[in-house]
C-alpha cells in the first residue's frame, strides 16, 4: 500500500510471506488517481459525487459521503462495487487489487470512475514494529544497501461510500521474516526502511460478507 513510488530496488531473496492475525467485530453506525480534488456540495453542479478517488479520503477519515452516489442495500443479491482506499503515511490514495485476487467488478479500477462506488474500503497502517533483520539488497544502479524491516498493525473499514456510515471493522498485523524481493519506497518514507504491509487478497474473506451477492 503506498503513495507515489520513488523507485524501484531488487534483491535475490526469498518472496514475502504476510501473516494476517487480530479480531473483526461488526458494528452498526458510526495511487491510483491522485488528481486533486473537485468542488463539491451545494455551491457545486450537479449530485454530490467524487470526481476524483482521492475524493474518497473524507469518506476515510471523517465518514463524510456523497449523496450522489448509489444507495448501498446489502440484501441486494448483486454485487456492491468497492473503492479500496490505502494510508501507509500521510495521505490516502486509491488501491487497485492484482488481477486475479478478486472477481472482476468487486473493486473499481485506476480507470474506472469513483461515482460508480457503493463501498469504500479504508485500510490503513497505525503502528510499526522493527523486526531486528537487515536485508542485503541492489539498487537499480547496481550499488548494494541494507533495509531494515518492520512489522505493521493495520486496521480495515468498510464504509459505505453515500452515508459515511461505517459497517465493519478489523484490526490486525502483517509480519514476515523474510527480505522483500523488490521494494517501493514512498513519498517522505525512508529508502533504508522495509514495511511488511497487508495485501489486498489477505482480506478478502473479511469484505467478502459486503461486496458480493
Amino acid at each position: 500500500m503506498s503513495s507515489t513510488p520513488r523507485g524501484v530496488r531488487w534483491i535475490t531473496a526469498g518472496l514475502l510471506v504476510v501473516a494476517l492475525c487480530g479480531c473483526s467485530s461488526l458494528t452498526a453506525g458510526t495511487g491510483g488517481d491522485t488528481g486533486g480534488s473537485a468542488p463539491t456540495g451545494p455551491a457545486a453542479d450537479g449530485p454530490d459525487v467524487p470526481a476524483f478517488a482521492a475524493d474518497l479520503e473524507r469518506v476515510c477519515t471523517e465518514g463524510l459521503g456523497f449523496s450522489g452516489l448509489p444507495a448501498y442495500d446489502r440484501e441486494k443479491k448483486t454485487v456492491h462495487p468497492a473503492m479500496l482506499m490505502n494510508r501507509s503515511g500521510d495521505d490516502w490514495s486509491q488501491s487497485e487489487p492484482s488481477a486475479g485476487d478478486y472477481p472482476k467488478g468487486w473493486f473499481l479500477g485506476y480507470s474506472d470512475k469513483p461515482a460508480g462506488a457503493e463501498l469504500v474500503v479504508c485500510v490503513e497502517r497505525t503502528k510499526v514494529t522493527a523486526t531486528g533483520k537487515v536485508c542485503d539488497m541492489e539498487g537499480d544502479d547496481g550499488k548494494p544497501f541494507k533495509v531494515r524491516t518492520y512489522n505493521t498493525s493495520y486496521r480495515l473499514r468498510v464504509v459505505e461510500a453515500r452515508t459515511g456510515e461505517e459497517l465493519y471493522r478489523h484490526t490486525g498485523e502483517a509480519r514476515s521474516d523474510a527480505c522483500p524481493v523488490y521494494m517501493l519506497t514512498s513519498q517522505g518514507e525512508d529508502e533504508d526502511k522495509y514495511y511488511n504491509e497487508v495485501r489486498p487478497k489477505d482480506f478478502r474473506r473479511n469484505v467478502r460478507p459486503f461486496i458480493a451477492p
